[in-house]
């Protein structure tokens, strides 16, 4: 048979012509510009014309069409003039589905991602499946195919009431909401329509449905439910997203299938998910068959796909056009990217959904940090009165402020391009020509390649002024040239600043200065600098001194904040916030220099109450183990006490434990990520300073030979004590594990060590993190937090 397309480009359309060509059949059509999908139908054998005439609507010729052709067409008019046969894309799909089993897959938004993933089981499971999917299966670079086997495998569009017309073998129902109510005119009538096409589903043991959707819900509809909430018959236990997609694992029929993988992103994908691996299991798929199709699933083009990145900036695109499409899909990115800037690309698709939903467009950027408006993409519908671009943006403007912005879509490209930095992240989004946008934007940043300016600044007056320096030198050959300028900004062990190239081998030669202890010429270089790395060890520096000193003077920088700068780096109080939030830590006593002057019997008193020997007396706020002695006996308090004041006022004596020095290192400001911990190799022995940095350093371990439960919990102690103490961008949280397994809080320290001896660049190396790319990552936490602060104090 010979058919013609009307919009044979569209993405509906273009898998019904394949699956016609791959079964022998002549394809012709029309679409009114030219795509890399009529391109591809070509290769295949379809005739195309571009721009829609009468031109081949002849005797003899199928015309096919869809709810998006209008009355009006030039090609519709003339095929019942010729009183040629016309099928509707639906009843095509009928015709094609006959005498197959229909596996079909409807729902207001993941019907796409569903059928995708549910044919690419098909087809690692079953061999010869057909399947017509509204995006590409990039794993098999179509939309379409003509298979052998028993299952055809299709989306059921609810958009125009067609998912009615064709009764499905098994289905999955993703979920219901108000959308085409253009169509359906009333919820009533699309819930009806959607009870319809549940009692249509000829066998309920294959019926999936979205228990954790409340519309679904209240039409208990037959078949099997799924989710996230009690009672779903596949229930979804757990759930976390990892660097490549998302794990879950599901209980289903008295049966537990853990660590399910699926190669995309997102909670609601892990819905989707395990819709598909019930209904394969049900259809008596192997288990092995259907994970290995999961973790191998290279997910539909429209639907956050990667299209390129450049000079450390992604670009994703993706369909969604409704706002709850919208929230979703940046919620799964933010997932994904963390704390990176979200630039969005939002193009409105038709004046209708703008009209319907406008409300629900105020509210569903909450995951971007930029949105970026262009105009209505009609989709061939006339504009409404009162509903445009202007009066969407305009609203969205009251609620989102000075994060939206309105670029001419003409300008789209060139402008996103010159917004862009190292580190972002943007995403075009829309059921319109937006999908081109993102090849552009991103060559037109590429040929920017803007950097950033970091300043690390290093030394101090501490008496831990060497160890920065050793730190600083390494974070600064770790920054990429092509993305930074780096400046180092050193501080003398009086007071005095210094910038230049040279400035760490200035303070190594212990210079001195006479003018100010911050010149305006230094001031200057600091202002300029998009973002620093304070590279500071111990008190007057990462005690929350140099952090505070930054925020007056509104400079981004890595780390922590004076607030839990000041609180880490006192470990009495670092004691308290653990004990506050369950954390164990060895018992100690807390005393400062002038109560202890008064009376210096009375902390030999305290300890005899409250501790046993040996006990270790530390200065509260140094690192690296200065002014830390143990003290075996009473005999020895005293000497230890006027070793911490030598260095400090204040200190803790702490009951020693006998076990392990176990690390934990951690970054991140909202999303928490923890490294492979290390084990100091003391072997008993005082990790001092020496031990640390010196000739005849400890090495360390490299995941720590422990069990995976002491790990787990290790991991859980240390983001507890990290998030009560307020901590953003990097922390090193130590424990003691004693000999009976139980981990006991050390210490925290908000900046830990890079010089090349120090664990914590190690645990990340050692966790796939490379010094070049924890430097990114710090730099994006950082920028990230300047972010937060802006927000607040516009507020």
């Amino acid at each position: 048979m010979n058919y013609h397309f009307i919009g044979l480009g569209g993405i509906g359309m273009s898998a019904l012509a394949r699956i016609l060509l791959q079964q022998g059949h002549k394809v012709q059509g029309s679409d009114a510009s030219q795509s890399a999908l009529l391109n591809e139908l070509e290769k295949e054998g379809a005739l195309v014309r571009i721009g829609h005439s009468g031109e081949g609507i002849e005797r003899g010729v199928t015309v096919v069409y869809s709810s998006a052709v209008k009355e009006s067409n030039i090609e519709l008019i003339k095929a019942k003039e010729l009183g040629l046969p016309l099928l509707h894309r639906s009843d095509l799909l009928g015709q094609l589905l006959s005498g197959k089993k229909a596996l079909l897959v409807t729902g207001t938004h993941g019907k796409t991602t569903t059928t995708a993933l549910l044919s690419a089981v098909l087809m690692e499971a079953k061999g010869d499946s057909s399947f017509v999917i509204g995006g590409i299966l990039q794993s098999a670079k179509t939309n379409g195919r003509a298979g052998t086997g028993p299952y055809f495998v299709a989306e059921a569009d609810e958009s125009d009431g067609s998912f009615l017309k064709t009764p499905a073998y098994g289905a999955i129902v993703t979920n219901l909401e108000n959308e085409h109510l253009d169509y359906w005119q009333t919820e009533e009538r699309l819930n009806e329509a959607f009870g319809s096409f549940f009692a249509q589903v000829k066998n309920s043991k294959h019926l999936f449905w979205c228990s954790d959707d409340p519309r679904l819900s209240a039409l208990n509809p037959p078949g099997y439910s799924y989710g996230f909430a009690e009672g779903a018959h596949l229930r979804i236990t757990s759930y976390r997203q990892t660097e490549k997609g998302i794990v879950f694992d599901l209980a289903f029929l008295g049966k537990n299938y853990l660590g399910v993988e699926l190669n995309l992103l997102g909670r609601h994908n892990s819905l989707n998910g395990a819709a598909v691996f019930g209904l394969a299991l049900t259809l008596k798929m192997p288990e092995a068959a259907i994970r290995r199709a999961f973790s191998e699933f290279a997910g539909t083009g429209r639907r956050l796909e990667l299209k390129g990145e450049a000079h450390l900036v992604q670009v994703y695109d993706d369909y969604g056009h409704h706002p709850t499409e919208i929230a979703t899909t940046l919620r799964a990115l933010r997932d994904h990217i963390r704390e990176k800037r979200l630039v969005v690309v939002f193009q409105p698709h038709r004046y209708t959904r703008v009209r319907d939903c406008v409300e629900e467009f105020l509210n569903c950027f909450g995951d971007a940090d930029e949105v970026i408006l262009t105009e209505i993409y009609a989709a061939g519908e006339a504009p409404i009165e009162g509903i445009s671009s202007d009066a969407l943006y305009a609203r969205m403007r009251e609620k989102l402020g000075d994060k939206i912005h309105f670029i001419a879509r003409k300008h789209l490209e060139t402008w996103v391009a010159e917004l862009l930095m190292p580190l972002d992240v943007v995403l075009t989004i829309g059921a319109g020509d937006v999908t081109h946008t993102g090849v552009p934007i991103l060559q037109k940043y590429a040929a920017r390649a803007p950097k950033y300016t970091v300043g690390v600044i290093c030394g101090g007056t501490s008496a831990e002024h060497s160890i920065s320096l050793m730190s600083a030198r390494n974070i600064a050959r770790s920054f990429d040239p092509a993305i930074y300028t780096v400046k180092l900004f050193g501080v003398t062990k009086e007071g005095e600043w210094i910038t230049g190239p040279d400035a760490i081998e200035k303070l190594e030669k212990k210079i001195r200065l006479r003018g100010p202890k911050i010149s305006p010429q230094v001031l200057s270089e600091l202002l300029g600098c998009d973002v620093t790395v304070p590279v500071f060890h111990g008190p007057q520096g990462e005690d929350g001194m140099m952090q505070g000193l930054l925020d007056a003077l509104f400079i981004p920088y890595v780390g922590c904040d004076y607030r839990a700068s000041a609180l880490c780096m006192n470990k009495a109080w670092t004691k308290h916030v653990a004990l506050l939030n369950n954390v164990p830590t060895a018992r100690y006593i807390e005393t400062d220099a002038f109560t202890y002057r008064q009376n210096p019997q009375l902390l030999i008193e305290q300890i005899a109450e409250n501790l046993t020997y040996p006990v270790w007396v530390k200065a509260v706020h140094l690192g690296s183990s200065i002014g830390v002695t143990r003290a075996a006996s009473p005999a020895d308090v005293p000497a230890a006490v006027e070793n911490a004041f030598a260095v400090d006022d204040a200190l803790i004596v702490e009951q020693e434990v006998d076990g392990r020095q176990i690390e934990f290192a951690v970054l991140g400001n909202d999303y928490v990520r923890i490294a492979e911990c290390c084990e100091i190799m003391n072997h008993g022995a005082f990790y001092d300073f020496d031990k640390k940095y010196g000739p005849q350093a400890m090495g360390v371990e490299i995941p720590a030979k422990i069990t995976e439960a002491q790990r787990a919990i290790g991991r859980a102690l240390a983001e507890t004590v990290y998030r009560a103490s307020g901590c953003k961008g990097l922390a090193r949280v130590d424990f003691f594990l004693d000999r009976g397994g139980h981990f006991w809080l050390n210490e925290v320290n908000p900046f830990p060590g890079f010089t090349s001896m120090s664990g914590y660049p190690k645990m990340w190396e050692a966790s796939g993190i490379g010094p070049q790319q924890l430097a990114d990552e710090l730099i994006a936490l950082a920028l990230h937090r300047s972010r937060r602060l802006a927000e607040y104090r516009g507020k």
